[in-house]
């Protein structure tokens, strides 16, 4: 009865190891991991039982003669070889955020739990019945195995499973909740199991069906459970990549989620004190901690992400407790601040914690990420505060003050300056970035810069708030040495108002003048609806500031109606492609017309900057498309002046 088991025990070493690197990487939390690891963990007692079913087990005697107990493993071998099947469609749902709505349309869950309940019951029964198989005793060492005649009924079931996964996977893809990548990956288990299915049914006494399950499940730990590009490797967390992702799936699905956000706040200061290698440890310390802290119940998960700067992301699903789970935040802070020692010396950290809820207080994912770049400025240090509570009653003090407010930013200099890099395909760095201005009250907070700056165009403060910008751009090239970090130009706006001023050149001059900055390391924004307004009067002013020096580029191209023969006209050196574009690619149709504007725009001359690139694969689209610069959260968020300068010093040290 014994046949060539070898390949079940290579499933097995294999299955083992990469259930060791997922325990070793830390790769076991968040459902879309654990829902990895339980399948990693049924492959592992799948071949287990089928190696106790059919081998030898000549250290087990008398055991291995024993017909009930090779039934016994054979048994748990048929009915979790079906199982495996249902669970990969689990671990596909658990990473789509597409497993609940299985569960919850009672037709779909049926369909996915009724044959594994029917299998089940055939297996309990086949102790008595012998319809699914049985094995003869041939000698006192020996017995052989036997088919029954509803064994059919099993593989059917398998098949099945395997129509109801593949179907799965490719609508998951269809609607944007897998990117190709892990698509390809997904859809390689599919011939990959029929083929080694076929070779065992073909020639029995060679089992290698399970060997094919540890061969897909080693690729899916390459390329679907959290990649490279999904984790953050100074923490172990996951990265800001995995965060948007998650995210996405959480409001594509319609599902709830908790989400809370924690920056440490003292951070520039806490890692020149303690160096880079104490700082790494002290961050994997604190999300450890607050992720233990949190952990407050056995049905609740928890995904934990490292956004970069200080700032942690904590997503909660499943059957959570938003009360208990606050008031453990709130206790938490406390225990946070003085938690760490370092050589000794106990570290004072300060922390900002936000929470909210999805979608019951924010409907969509931008708003999200906005509130992630700017909660701290609202909420008082070593505080956790409740997004609902925060926002309504400062929206409406801002909304109703912003004239005040903004007058008393003019008078008080409260106005300060952002600069995100920008990163050159060409020569492989960074070389400019774009000046952001941003605004911070006393009593109010962060306020955004979509409240303000059309208030300020509107009441006409707009001129003293860009000559701002544009006196505080060149203070601050004039007193770094951004040349020197390979920083060859900053991008400063230009709003609609200060185009359409006729005397706007000679005021840049006389600034660059008083500054004693060359005109070339400024590069005007002017956006692409700025340019319709009074058009002939905004070229003039173009062309002065053009005559000056300086150079021009066209933000938020694409963001609506483009007029190419007028946008041309304009003496625009660079075009900057709206965010909206890249977000928009998720179909061959978009990825193509989005290729060809670039085509069209550079066989014109333009240089091109994309906007709002967020993830490896986008980054990696547009340096293909031959796109000269990319600007966006994959390689750095805005920052103020100091963090700036030490950005760009260490990348062009790296």
């Amino acid at each position: 009865m014994y046949r060539v088991y070898y390949l079940d025990l290579a499933a097995i070493v294999i299955l083992s190891a990469i259930f060791t690197a997922l325990i070793f990487r830390r790769m076991y939390r968040g459902r879309e991991n654990r829902a990895f690891v339980k399948y990693v963990v049924l492959l592992l007692v799948v071949a287990t039982a089928d190696v106790f079913r059919i081998a030898p087990l000549y250290w087990l005697r008398p055991l291995s003669y024993s017909v009930t107990f090779r039934t016994i493993c054979c048994s748990a071998y048929t009915f979790l070889n079906l199982v495996n099947y249902a669970m990969y469609i689990y671990m596909v749902g658990k990473m789509t955020g597409t497993f609940k709505k299985i569960t919850t349309t009672p037709i779909l869950a049926i369909l996915f739990g009724l044959p594994v309940a029917v299998s089940a019951v055939m297996i309990v029964s086949n102790f008595f019945t012998h319809k699914l198989f049985y094995y003869d005793r041939i000698s006192e060492f020996d017995i052989m195995y036997n088919r029954g005649p509803l064994m059919w009924v099993m593989v059917a079931a398998g098949y099945y499973y395997a129509a109801f996964a593949f179907v799965h996977v490719v609508i998951c893809f269809i609607k944007q909740r897998l990117d190709k990548v892990r698509f390809a990956a997904l859809m390689v288990v599919f011939p990959i199991n029929i083929i080694f299915f076929n070779i065992q049914s073909a020639h029995p006494n060679v089992v290698v069906q399970v060997f094919g399950y540890a061969t897909t499940a080693l690729i899916l730990s390459f390329y679907v459970i959290s990649p490279e590009e999904y984790l953050d490797m100074e923490t172990g967390a996951k990265s800001y990549t995995a965060f948007r992702r998650t995210i996405g799936n959480v409001f594509s699905s319609r599902d709830d989620a908790f989400v809370i956000f924690g920056r440490l706040q003292n951070l520039t200061s806490i890692r020149s004190a303690l160096g880079y290698e104490t700082y790494l440890s002290l961050l994997r310390d604190i999300s450890d901690s607050i992720y233990s802290m949190l952990k407050v119940g056995k049905n609740i998960d928890i995904n934990l992400y490292y956004l970069k700067n200080g700032l942690f992301a904590f997503v909660i699903r499943g059957k959570y407790d938003v009360d208990r789970i606050e008031n453990t935040a709130q206790a938490m802070l406390p225990k946070l601040r003085d938690l760490f020692v370092v050589d000794g010396i106990r570290l004072k950290l300060d922390f900002a914690m936000c929470g909210v809820m999805i979608p019951n207080e924010i409907m969509s994912e931008n708003q999200l990420i906005r509130l992630s770049e700017s909660f701290d400025h609202a909420v008082p240090l070593n505080k956790y505060v409740r997004y609902s509570e925060m926002v309504p009653e400062k929206e409406f003090v801002v909304r109703n003050n912003l004239d005040r407010i903004i007058s008393d930013a003019i008078k008080n200099n409260k106005f300060e300056m952002y600069y995100q890099p920008i990163y050159s395909t060409r020569d492989g760095k960074f070389v400019s970035a774009e000046a952001l201005i941003r605004l911070h009250d006393e009593q109010l907070g962060f306020i955004s810069p979509a409240l303000f700056i059309p208030a300020a165009e509107k009441s006409g403060s707009i001129l003293q708030i860009g000559e701002f910008v544009i006196k505080d751009v060149c203070r601050f090239l004039s007193e770094s040495d951004l040349a020197d970090s390979g920083i060859r130009f900053l991008e400063v706006n230009l709003s609609v108002v200060q185009c359409m001023q006729a005397n706007m050149a000679s005021k840049i001059r006389d600034i660059l003048d008083e500054y004693k900055i060359s005109p070339d390391r400024i590069n005007f924004e002017i956006t692409e609806t700025a340019s319709e307004y009074l058009a002939d009067a905004v070229l003039r002013t173009m062309s002065d500031i053009s005559d000056n020096g300086n150079g021009f580029s066209l933000d938020d191209y694409g963001s609506g109606y483009s007029n190419l023969s007028r946008v041309m006209s304009f003496p625009y050196r660079i075009i900057k492609l709206d965010k909206s574009l890249v977000d928009g690619l998720g179909d061959s149709r978009s990825y193509e017309i989005v290729r060809q504007t670039i085509s069209l725009l550079k066989s014109l001359g333009a240089e091109i900057v994309v906007e709002g690139v967020e993830d490896k694969q986008k980054a990696e689209w547009f340096c293909d498309m031959g796109c000269e610069y990319i600007q966006g959260y994959y390689y750095a968020k805005p920052m103020p002046e100091h963090e700036f300068i030490a950005f760009c010093k260490s990348s062009a040290v790296g």
